[in-house]
């Protein structure tokens, strides 16, 4: 044989090794994507969270190379490294990733420490670091060691360098797509979680297979493992805790969901005919526009976020208003007068100059996420009488649920106007854990309502029962104005009429039993595929 043998020490064969490698770069990438999630939860989703969770990814994942072609030759046996680095991969994602108040709990301790705009930046950096390094210099490692059991003649070295690399990153295509795609959008985080943990310990498997009683043996081991991280992870869980802190014992909630692009012909997706732009700006949050529209021989102002429309002045002459009539619903299901409001989502905000206008308001906070919302909005100023000027208004730059995870305010009424629960940034306000924050922030009676999109029994039900698990009392409204869909929670029950009664008959009288948590986004999900395939 021509070339320079390499020693083989009972390495498996070459096409194990190709399962192997697909593997890992299966299991990869879906921690990386599950871990992203859990990230842009505390840090929403930003190009800087974006940036810094793929940089550290790929750095951890180079370092592991770097360190295993360093150490390489003082390793006696590759394929016990492989199966102990893979199990402390496993046993990192049981212990830390499902541990989701682990990354506020460091920010808390840094923060007191680094709180100026620059500093909290690196805060979160420091932060994505350590809750990734661990593993992804594990992971990194296993390329390598996979390429240095497969050559056993130096001639191989780039045929099979180039076919291992293949399968590694088919691999992590396929887990990208089946985690951002069927995992989390179906099941959530925690079962992604524990299917990846399934992998590593497949991988160990793999690593030590053989025709005899020892491998028996293994397989015993694989499935107990596999049951003990299981119960330790409770993947299948439908319910969600708070997480604690020291400030107010109600806080940290995942945010779980998907920012889904809909196909050609969805509502979302439409094309207009634009007669004069008003307003463009990029945003943390998406990309903001303000234009006028021809529609109806009519011209009407919209607002978009990317490609998906918020609101507009349809309507506005016939004082037919969405926003409008929700504000009016919302206010005339409380009977009591100097009423402090909280409203969440500024939008063109006609909501909030609504609230304002009502004799029984006193004040009203807005909460908005976005900092370049308010230009957008001054856009329709000329509809909102200027909204943003009145002196009942206070606008606070924050997301919903942060701010009522810290704020000591209480509220009469909270109004929540905001993004479609597939959107990332706004699904965690449809979730058990936002719904206790806000009875938490309501006085004695208070009620909180909710814009729910469309009256779909089988997907609202989804948040009839979430709500119902917080408030006494749920009732949905219809509304006369485009058919939007509306939720009164509270203490006391609203009058309803009969189609908001049918409506609430078809769905109460199903079996589904199902809520909206972090960790099971199961509204947002229902929504996007609707929205997928033109449900109506």
């Amino acid at each position: 044989m021509t070339g320079t043998h390499i020693e083989n020490k009972n390495y498996p064969n070459f096409k194990l090794l190709l399962a192997v490698a697909f593997l890992a770069g299966f299991v990869s990438l879906a921690y990386e994507i599950a871990a992203t999630k859990v990230l842009y939860y505390f840090f929403n989703e930003s190009t800087i969270t974006a940036s810094s969770v793929i940089s550290i990814f790929l750095f951890g994942i180079g370092l592991g190379s770097f360190i295993f072609s360093k150490f390489e030759k003082k390793i006696a046996d590759i394929k016990k490294f492989i199966f102990v680095s893979q199990l402390l991969i496993a046993l990192y994602a049981v212990l830390i990733f499902p541990n989701y108040d682990v990354v506020p709990f460091i920010f808390n301790l840094l923060y007191p420490v680094i709180d100026s705009a620059q500093m909290l930046l690196i805060n979160k950096l420091i932060i994505s670091f350590f809750y990734l390094i661990f593993p992804t210099i594990l992971m990194g490692m296993v390329f390598p060691a996979i390429i240095v059991m497969s050559i056993d003649n130096i001639e191989q070295l780039p045929e099979k360098i180039g076919v291992i690399y293949g399968f590694d990153l088919f691999g992590a295509v396929l887990g990208a797509l089946l985690s951002g795609f069927l995992f989390i959008p179906f099941w959530g985080i925690k079962t992604l979680i524990f299917f990846s943990i399934l992998v590593n310990l497949l991988i160990c498997l793999l690593i030590y297979f053989q025709r005899n009683k020892k491998f028996v043996f293994m397989v015993f081991f694989y499935l107990m493992a596999a049951l003990g991280f299981y119960l330790a992870i409770n993947p299948l869980e439908s319910s969600a805790k708070i997480y604690l802190n020291k400030e107010n014992r109600e806080k940290y909630i995942l945010q779980d969901n998907l920012l889904f692009q809909n196909k050609t012909g969805s509502q979302y997706f439409k094309k207009v005919k634009i007669k004069n732009k008003i307003f463009f700006s990029h945003s943390p949050y998406g990309a903001l526009s303000v234009f006028d529209e021809v529609f109806d021989k009519e011209q009407h102002r919209y607002l978009y976020i990317d490609t998906r429309v918020q609101c507009s002045t349809e309507g506005f002459k016939q004082k037919e208003i969405s926003e409008i009539n929700f504000a009016d619903i919302s206010l005339n299901s409380i009977n009591r007068n100097n009423l402090k409001v909280l409203n969440i989502g500024l939008g063109c905000g006609f909501t909030l100059n609504e609230i304002a206008k009502n004799r029984k308001v006193q004040s009203v906070d807005v909460v908005e996420i976005n900092p370049a919302m308010p230009k957008a909005t001054k856009c329709f100023d000329v509809f909102t009488d200027y909204i943003l000027e009145n002196p009942k208004v206070t606008l606070i730059f924050n997301d919903g649920y942060k701010y009522l995870m810290k704020t000591k305010n209480k509220y009469d009424v909270i109004i929540m106007d905001i993004e479609h629960p597939s959107v990332v940034y706004s699904s965690n306000l449809y979730t058990l854990e936002f719904y206790k924050l806000v009875k938490k922030a309501l006085n004695k009676n208070g009620i909180f309502t909710q814009w729910s999109y469309r009256p779909i029994p089988d997907a609202q039900v989804i948040n009839y029962n979430t709500l119902k698990l917080i408030f006494p009392e749920v009732s949905p409204k219809i509304s006369g104005v485009f058919n939007d869909l509306y939720y009164i929670a509270g203490t006391k029950s609203v009058s309803m009429d009969e189609r908001e009664l049918h409506f609430l008959t078809l769905m109460l009288k199903g079996k589904d039993k199902r809520i909206n948590t972090l960790n099971n986004p199961y509204f947002g999900t229902e929504m996007m595929l609707r929205e997928m395939f033109n449900v109506n």
